[in-house]
């Protein structure tokens, strides 16, 4: 990949229509550099026979039991409605 420059990064900048002094365009370009050699010595690595994960631990994801229960009756509900009409609640018209 070729060197990121402070030209590129003006043409980013551009097209998320940010404005950039020179001062930040040229701290950012280092930044960015930067990032993409240490991306180039992660490809240096030997990950042959490593299987692939989406998370370094052997995390679990509890969940509880599923179970039915009562839930509230229509006028309770109503009760915590900010404004209704009859046994409707009633909120702003969001389609235009």
């Amino acid at each position: 990949m070729s060197e990121i420059d402070q030209k590129l990064i003006e043409h980013l900048a551009s097209l998320i229509r940010i404005d950039l002094n020179s001062e930040e365009s040229e701290l950012f370009a280092g930044q960015l550099n930067g990032l993409v050699e240490e991306f180039k010595n992660l490809q240096l690595v030997d990950t042959d026979g490593v299987e692939p994960t989406g998370h370094i631990g052997d995390l679990v994801t509890i969940m509880r039991t599923d179970e039915s229960s009562a839930s509230l009756d229509q006028e309770e509900v109503l009760m915590n409605a900010p404004d209704r009409n009859g046994m409707f609640i009633k909120v702003k018209r969001v389609i235009e």
